[in-house]
């Protein structure tokens, strides 16, 4: 019988001659705007009863960029620090990726400005869109890359948004979710540890669950339509959390060879850190196993996993020997999850 949608299954191996060591994430990095956007603010903007925003959706606070700030800007913060943080400088990065919904303008890619921008200037530089699974799937698109150039061997994966932009003011499914930010990591070859199992699936018969985005009018919109704005639907979305979470993390330990009881952290898009945190118990992680970013950034579609992978790594959660699965969900509708063996921060394999 043939099932609904497309899928794609990797292991941790390599297969390009030159690159024999395993790849793993070697540096993380997120850029945050500096406006805090309370949810006392946003029930009362939203004519709503004191506390309803953070009952329903978990959230206490987002980031909300001005006006002046761009995506880009966010873009290159957090891959400057990523870098940072690895060791790597911007000429030793061979492909730049960066993973978004809401570039600014679409043309060109957000990526080859933060090319520009970082000086590394030997990267080729693209954006892929994939919404708010765009970052795990973009780690799936960099990690073949990693060490097929000797010289320069290491990826920058980005993913941000600035999705406060693209959302109705007046939606109450949608704009107390989502907030901007940025998160990035460096890829790169390593002795031990590294990507271990990767699943991903789209569903494009789903695509109406989650529509819209674009920030002016449509052609032949009146300039006050907010018809362009993003919309979902949220009970559907749900539903298919709850149905494929613990499926994709069945399947992505199971391609490990690993039990999911062994895997210490579960780092998922937090689409509705409310929703996620029942999701994730139910697919066996409970309590502190379950990284939550979005209580204090809210859903920032595509940066939010590596939001979430920096959080961690900078409270000391992630440290050497770690085994984390990542997970998202986003408009397509498409999902899927990465395991990876935690490395030394800054690790990399001395060139041969």
């Amino acid at each position: 019988m043939m099932s609904h949608g497309a899928k794609s299954r990797s292991q941790g191996r390599r297969d390009h001659a030159m690159a024999e060591s395993p790849t793993g994430i070697i540096g993380t990095g997120s850029c945050l705007p500096s406006t805090v956007v309370t949810c006392d603010e946003i029930d009362r903007a939203l004519n709503a009863r004191p506390g309803w925003t953070q009952r329903a959706t978990g959230i206490r606070e987002r980031r909300c960029a001005p006006a002046e700030t761009s995506l880009t800007d966010l873009a290159v913060g957090a891959g400057r620090e990523a870098l940072r943080a690895a060791g790597v400088s911007p000429s030793e990065v061979r492909t730049i990726i960066v993973a978004t919904v809401s570039p600014d303008p679409p043309v060109p890619a957000v990526a080859a400005r933060v090319q520009d921008r970082l000086g590394a200037t030997h990267a080729f530089a693209f954006d892929l869109n994939a919404a708010c699974a765009g970052f795990v799937f973009a780690l799936e698109v960099a990690r073949p890359l990693v060490g097929v150039d000797v010289e320069r061997p290491f990826v920058l994966v980005i993913g941000c948004d600035l999705w406060s932009r693209m959302t109705d003011p007046l939606d109450r499914q949608t704009w107390p979710l989502f907030g901007d930010g940025a998160g990035a990591v460096v890829l790169g070859p390593v002795k031990e540890g590294g990507f271990m199992a990767t699943e991903l699936a789209t569903n494009g018969s789903l695509g109406d669950y989650a529509v819209g985005g674009f920030s002016p009018p449509l052609p032949g919109q009146a300039p006050e339509s907010t018809g362009h704005l993003f919309r979902m639907r949220g009970r559907e979305i749900s539903e298919l959390m709850f149905e494929k979470l613990p499926k994709l993390v069945n399947t992505v330990t199971q391609m490990a060879g690993v039990a999911v009881a062994d895997v210490d952290y579960l780092i998922c898009h937090q689409a509705n850190p409310k929703l996620v945190a029942r999701c994730a118990e139910e697919a066996g992680f409970a309590g502190d196993r379950n990284v939550s970013t979005g209580e204090v950034f809210g859903n920032t579609v595509g940066a939010s996993v590596p939001l979430g992978i920096d959080a961690a790594v900078q409270d000391g959660r992630l440290r050497e020997g770690s085994l984390v699965l990542l997970a998202a969900f986003g408009a397509g509708m498409s999902w899927g999850g990465t395991l990876i063996r935690w490395s030394k921060p800054g690790a990399r394999v001395e060139e041969r």
